[in-house]
């Protein structure tokens, strides 16, 4: 666990030592066929660049350097070359540090876990040199945070981290819609060309999520990074009253964990619903991967490059 880190509250000692490891996570837009011919950051305004983009007529105040000549002679009439500039592309990341994430049965609460991600991801995408903006939400409060470059974006991101995640241990109300709410306020977000990376735990998944994403997909690049916690996938065996953030369960009666019948059910389950969320995803070209609460992230960096 990082130092400073007490596995429930968030601070910036333990967020800022992640930029050591940024460079060792490797995360790049999509590549649209045009960005294969010359890197991945393409912005939406024309002109003089690296990618070819299109030929038009010519217009007054056209550089006559641009000028096409073949097809020029072929029509009879002037006409331009357009390209594609490169630029940087920012990324929103999306923190979800709701009620459902304020549990941990091991190292870390899966909202601490969220909040290492999140720094890990920030750095990584600073040290690339785009900028980073943030939407950070506990479920009652919210931060939205423009995007900045370099340092200076990181920080802006770890203060708000600490900040909700204290505030978060006070907020402990189940709310089912928190999931769509925070993919709602997400669409906002979601400019044409951007990157748009969730960290949460889809507690709440259902089929309007489904159809969130779906919109944020048509505008964004999207990458999700599942936090998840071992007793949420597994149950120990014995029989012991438990509160369990857990769809699906009664979190206020007794799980029969004793038995070893309702534990391969329950794992059966869980896994079922976890492949069914990853398949969905995958159908919409959004990349995934998971990311446990069990184990500090130092160890899971490998696992922090969606597929």
């Amino acid at each position: 666990m990082p130092t400073g880190a007490n596995g429930i509250g968030l601070s910036l000692e333990e967020l800022v030592p992640y930029r050591r490891l940024a460079r060792q996570v490797q995360l790049t837009p999509k590549a649209s066929a045009q960005a294969h011919m010359a890197g991945h950051h393409l912005a939406r305004a024309k002109g003089r660049g690296m990618d070819f983009d299109e030929v038009r007529q010519y217009q007054v105040g056209d550089d006559i350097r641009s000028i096409d000549w073949r097809v020029t002679a072929r029509t009879g009439k002037p006409h331009t070359k357009l390209f594609r500039e490169e630029r940087e592309k920012p990324v929103q990341l999306i923190v979800d540090l709701g009620p459902t994430m304020q549990f941990g049965s091991q190292l870390l609460l899966k909202a601490v876990q969220a909040g290492h991600v999140a720094a890990l991801l920030a750095w990584h995408v600073a040290e690339r040199g785009d900028r980073v903006g943030a939407l950070i939400s506990n479920g009652e409060q919210h931060k939205e945070l423009k995007p900045k470059g370099r340092q200076k974006g990181v920080l802006a991101l770890a203060h708000a981290l600490v900040e909700l995640q204290s505030q978060a241990l006070d907020l402990l109300t189940p709310r089912p819609e928190h999931l769509n709410d925070l993919l709602r306020r997400s669409i906002r977000l979601a400019a044409p060309g951007s990157q748009l990376w969730i960290v949460s735990d889809l507690q709440g998944w259902n089929d309007e999520s489904r159809w969130l994403m779906a919109r944020l997909q048509k505008h964004a690049d999207v990458s999700v990074f599942l936090i998840t916690d071992p007793l949420e996938l597994s149950l120990p065996s014995s029989r012991l009253p438990m509160t369990l953030p857990v769809q699906g369960i009664d979190s206020k009666g007794l799980l029969p964990i004793g038995s070893g019948r309702f534990r391969n059910h329950y794992q059966q389950n869980r896994l079922q619903q976890l492949d069914a969320v990853r398949q969905v995803l995958k159908g919409m070209n959004i990349r995934f991967c998971a990311v446990s609460a069990q184990q500090s992230l130092e160890f899971q960096i490998e696992k922090v490059q969606p597929c």
